[in-house]
């Protein structure tokens, strides 16, 4: 289970093996937070991403870098609606632009939580690693479970039959999106191929693995059918109906959930189940006060796991589905079932105490059910759903109208012509997410839908939006649309990396991160050593070049490969007269000859 304090396990189970390094990645999750996007090429690198007291806190010099390295590679599929409205505008949002799709289905939930990653060495064959994760890739705070299936691409003609579902899964990604690139569509292709000739290395207690994609073409099968004769549901989310078939597959089942779950369940569905618990409140994080930016609503249980013991032996599944009649009927949803010997990975040994170790069921407290009334929906939510759904449907599109200097117009209208339909009395408002008081009504029926007047540098395709239903008890929602966006300036990238290294201080203290020994600025600005940052006057400048010119020397004789890395950045920032300035001055006279020495050891 993953640590609810922070997103470490996840990003360290993203780390490339020895000796390779990351080629692509593609993520599924049903709501995404962009934040948690930005920081996840930090998990593909070697670069450090906690202060001392374990929360995530990445050095800008570090971000920059690993979003210039992997934002190209990453493609993440996420429900259409589902993507949090951040808490601070950051221009690194733009590297994000073209790595976020939207699924928008017209029955169910996009839902899953998997991970493709496809790692590369020069002398060796291709690995993947798939994460079947129960968390979004968000900062909610929760008891989560993970599972990292690691394997070779097999040299061999026939597939693994057993992949095929896994395989397959990932296929279907490109068509329930809209907006997919050519390239992505060609990573899609290139890992659906070789995902079928992965021999995967299963975790220590298990023997057998399959694959258990629902809700896309040909795969709807409910995953628990065959003998059965105990099993054991953990799930935050339940409903009756799931809840009376499962029981009804065993003897002496259990069921773990949240209370306010339970409370709102028929007493009746839970006759199949001997035992039935929920977490103990002791067992959730305490609040961190200070960090509030990555504070989350979702809190306490969110894990997905069935274990069904069939004679001496256990299956286990693990994934995105809860034990609800949506998830296991029109949602799409991805399990991974792993099977073994009840003695080790049974249901006994979750729940029993072990000496001097922390077991689920040290965690859980029994609950007793009593007849009561189900919650009933707050007055006004169905119509704000209603409306998220209408709005995330719609093609929207955001174009340019109009540059004039650093200033810029900015239009949001609907592609296809096609006003979605609101409901009565909801209101909804928009907003690109640069701006913070420029809050624009979309008028029913009204085409273009928002205009914006804003600086050039603040524009992005990503849009937020509020639907609110005024005088009703329901709370408004806030989310994020991806919106496709045309007329913006061609040298834009140039732009964003003009305001992220200001000057020549920002540069030498970029450049000089890019060469030191761990890759890592130290919290407090500077490198390792003499302090480049805000260098003034011929002697600091003369100082930080003598640093910049020791740095680069050492790495040419003893990691060469550093020097690729500046070869790039030195390449973008000679793209254009007003970002070559920004070069430390003379650095160009010494950086020719000791990048000409790099390419001659290429040779």
């Amino acid at each position: 289970m993953l640590d609810p304090h922070d997103r470490r396990l996840l990003l360290d189970s993203m780390r490339p093996p020895i000796g390779y390094g990351l080629d692509r990645a593609i993520g599924t999750t049903f709501t995404l937070d962009l934040l948690a996007l930005l920081t996840t090429p930090l998990g593909f690198t070697l670069f450090d991403f906690e202060d001392e007291e374990g929360r995530l806190r990445p050095d800008p010099m570090a971000l920059l870098e690993a979003l210039r390295r992997y934002a190209d590679r990453v493609a993440i599929f996420c429900h259409a609606g589902q993507i949090a409205v951040p808490r601070k505008a950051e221009r690194l949002f733009e590297f994000l632009e073209g790595s976020v799709f939207e699924v928008a289905p017209e029955r169910g939930l996009f839902h899953p939580k998997v991970w493709v990653l496809r790692f590369v060495s020069p002398d060796r064959p291709v690995r993947y690693r798939l994460l079947c994760t129960s968390r979004n890739l968000t900062f909610d705070r929760s008891w989560d479970t993970i599972l990292a299936l690691d394997g070779e691409v097999v040299d061999r003609k026939l597939a693994f039959a057993a992949n095929h579902p896994l395989a397959d899964f990932v296929k279907a990604l490109p068509g329930l999106a809209r907006g997919v690139s050519d390239a992505v569509r060609r990573d899609v292709d290139i890992a659906q191929a070789e995902l079928r000739r992965v021999g995967w290395e299963l975790p220590e207690g298990f023997d057998g693995v399959r694959f258990w994609p629902l809700g896309i073409d040909g795969y709807d099968a409910f995953p628990f059918e065959g003998r059965v004769d105990r099993l054991l549901v953990l799930s935050p989310f339940l409903s009756d109906g799931a809840v009376t078939k499962l029981g009804s597959r065993g003897e002496g089942n259990v069921l773990v959930s949240r209370l306010e779950t339970l409370q709102a369940l028929d007493p009746a569905s839970l006759r199949g189940f001997a035992r039935v618990f929920y977490l103990n409140p002791s067992a959730e994080p305490a609040e961190l006060d200070d960090d509030e930016e990555t504070r989350s609503a979702i809190r306490g249980l969110h894990a997905k796991l069935y274990v069904a013991e069939r004679g001496w032996d256990a299956h286990v599944w693990t994934g995105s589905a809860n034990a609800t009649d949506a998830a296991f009927g029109d949602s799409i949803e991805f399990l991974v079932e792993i099977a073994g010997k009840k003695s080790r990975v049974g249901i006994d040994t979750l729940l029993e105490h072990a000496d001097g170790r922390t077991t689920l069921g040290g965690m859980l407290q029994a609950f007793i059910p009593s007849e009561q009334r189900k919650e009933e929906e707050e007055p006004g939510a169905a119509k704000i759903e209603m409306a998220r759904a209408a709005m995330a449907r719609a093609r929207l599109a955001a174009r340019v109208e109009s540059i004039e200097g650093e200033a810029c117009t900015l239009v949001l209208r609907v592609a296809d012509g096609h006003v979605p339909s609101l409901p009565e009395g909801v209101r909804v408002s928009c907003w690109p997410i640069t701006l913070r008081a420029g809050e624009r009504t979309v008028e029913r029926g009204a085409d273009p839908l928002a205009e914006f007047a804003l600086a050039v540098e603040s524009l992005t395709s990503f849009f937020a939006f509020e639907v609110a239903a005024p005088g009703e008890a329901a709370r408004p929602i806030t989310f994020v649309l991806n919106v496709p966006l045309e007329g913006a300036p061609a040298d834009r990238p140039q732009r964003l990396l003009r305001s992220l290294l200001r000057d020549r201080s920002h540069v030498i203290r970029f450049l000089l991160f890019l060469l030191s020994e761990d890759a890592l600025a130290t919290s407090d600005g500077s490198v390792g050593g003499p302090r480049a940052e805000g260098a003034s006057g011929s002697a600091s400048a003369f100082f930080a070049g003598s640093t910049l010119f020791e740095a680069l020397v050492r790495a040419l004789d003893r990691n060469p490969s550093r020097l690729d890395q500046v070869e790039r950045i030195v390449r973008d920032l000679r793209s254009s007269p007003e970002l070559e300035a920004s070069l430390p001055e003379g650095f160009l006279g010494i950086w020719e000859p000791i990048w000409a020495a790099r390419q001659r050891l290429k040779r």
